[in-house]
């Protein structure tokens, strides 16, 4: 595969999964997901796999743009780590809950903070390693 049909197919699965993310996102805010026992099981595979495939554009778009530029490295693990305290302190005082009307919408944001705390813990072990490696 040449590097032209590389790139395109980069385009269209990255397409896929924002297009994909934006459709799951606004069937939430209008109330189209089911959240009856049976359709749970449904909306939580979709909801997983919206995330993943959200967080792996995220991650590859990290690694690629911003993990060397030094300013907005630390301008997003910033924002990152703070999404992880915020949503923890909203639930904590009851801003947020897992009633039928926002619970599409708290268990999509309480997965991306999940994978925010991996990346964080990730990053922190990566560069680790990386020194103790160059001890070596």
């Amino acid at each position: 595969m040449n590097l032209q049909h590389k790139k395109l197919l980069r385009y269209f699965l990255s397409s896929l999964v924002v297009i994909n993310t934006l459709l799951f996102l606004v069937m939430a805010y209008f109330h189209v997901l089911s959240t009856d026992p049976k359709s749970a099981v449904f909306i939580d595979f979709w909801g997983r796999f919206t995330v993943y495939s959200l967080w792996f554009i995220g991650f590859a778009i990290y690694i690629k743009y911003v993990a060397n530029t030094l300013l907005l490295k630390w301008l997003i693990l910033s924002l990152i780590s703070l999404n992880i305290p915020v949503f923890l302190l909203l639930a904590y005082f009851d801003k947020i809950s897992n009633t039928a009307d926002t619970l599409v919408f708290v268990d999509f944001w309480g997965r991306i903070t999940v994978y925010s705390l991996w990346f964080i813990c990730y990053e922190t072990y990566s560069k680790y390693v990386s020194v103790v490696r160059s001890d070596l």
